[in-house]
Parts: C-alpha cells; sequence; structure tokens
C-alpha cells in the first residue's frame, strides 16, 4: 500500500507490525518496495512495546510516532509532536500531553500519585474542543461512565504513570489491573518482564 500509493504517513496498530514482524523478522521484504516518499509511521489503538517500536525503526527508517487517544477525543491526548520537532524518543511512552490535555495519575481514591506511580490516568476538566460533550440520549450514562469517579475530571479507564519529564507510560486498561497484597501490577508491564 504505501509503495503503490505513494503514502507519506501512516496510522496503523502495533499488532500489524507484530504480524509483519512474525513473518518477516530480518525485514528482507522491505527493500523490495519504494517507500521512497515514506515519512512518518503512527501506532496507536493499542499499548506499543518497545521491540515492536524499534524493529519497525530500524526496518523502515522513518520515525515511528507512538501516540496515545480515544475515540471520545477525537484527537491525540500524548503523543511525540513531530511537526514541532521531534522530543527525544522513550520507548514505551506514547509522548508528552498536547495543549489543552492536562493529563493526571490519581491513585483510586482520587489523589495525585507522585511521579513514576501506577494509577488511574485521567484528564482535568474541561477537555479540549472537539472532545466528546456527552453520550447520544444518555447524559446520565456518560456522567456515571466517564466524571463521576473521579471528580472534576474525564476517565480514561487506562491505567499508566508520568515519569519526571512528563512523558505518559499507559500500561493497561484499568480492568487489566492486578492487586497482589497491595500493590498495583501491570498487565502491560508484566509483559516486558
Amino acid at each position: 500500500v504505501i509503495s503503490e500509493h505513494g503514502v507519506v504517513a501512516l496510522f496503523t496498530a502495533p499488532t500489524a507490525f507484530r504480524a509483519i514482524k512474525g513473518q518477516d523478522p530480518k525485514g528482507e521484504f522491505v527493500p523490495k518496495y519504494d517507500l521512497s516518499k515514506f515519512r512518518t509511521l503512527f501506532l496507536a489503538g493499542e499499548r506499543a512495546d518497545p521491540e515492536t517500536i524499534k524493529w519497525a525503526e530500524q526496518k523502515l527508517s522513518v520515525p515511528v510516532i507512538d501516540h496515545w487517544w480515544q475515540t471520545e477525543t477525537g484527537s491525540p491526548m500524548t503523543i511525540n509532536p513531530a511537526g514541532l520537532g521531534l522530543l527525544p524518543v522513550k520507548y514505551g511512552s506514547p509522548g508528552v500531553p498536547m495543549p489543552g490535555y492536562d493529563i493526571r495519575v490519581l491513585d483510586d481514591a482520587g489523589h495525585e500519585v507522585p511521579r513514576g506511580t501506577l494509577g488511574n490516568v485521567v484528564v482535568k476538566l474541561p477537555l479540549p474542543a472537539g472532545c466528546l460533550p456527552t453520550l447520544w440520549n444518555a447524559d446520565d450514562r456518560f456522567r456515571e461512565a466517564y466524571l463521576d469517579e473521579f471528580p472534576g475530571c474525564y476517565k480514561t479507564a487506562d491505567a499508566g504513570m508520568m515519569d519526571e519529564d512528563g512523558y505518559l507510560f499507559v500500561m493497561a486498561r484499568t480492568d487489566d489491573i492486578i492487586n497482589v497484597a497491595g500493590h498495583r501490577l501491570s498487565t502491560g508491564a508484566m509483559e516486558e518482564v
């Protein structure tokens, strides 16, 4: 598709590149195609593991931009802003918050956690323009699903942590967190081990 249509930027899920890597681990098919116009690969829709990102960077020789957003937000909440000048890549992070998104990480009681601590990823209200204002004919369900649990914040239902440099690491959905002896363990972090 990239070669045939002169694609400049491709948006896809990491699973697609894990599948390609599984079939062509050495990237032997890449030189068979004209990728001269291809400039950027964007990954989203699920957690992008560092190995997949590194493999795609090495085989395609273009920036691989992991970013995080939800259908409800309509645009990336975090990304490495390629158009503004790439920031250093931190593998496993979908980047830094974009303007309009005041992203916080909270414990289950709604208190902000220290940097590097796993918690509930939320966006402090108000949400920027373009985000969903409600659910069609279901205002009460919207409030229950997104606003009630953490007053003053939009609940993403994702678990993650923010590092000292302001990069967000989205590790799992909050229903993918395992509580063991009072410690919150992320299934995404376990996959990296």
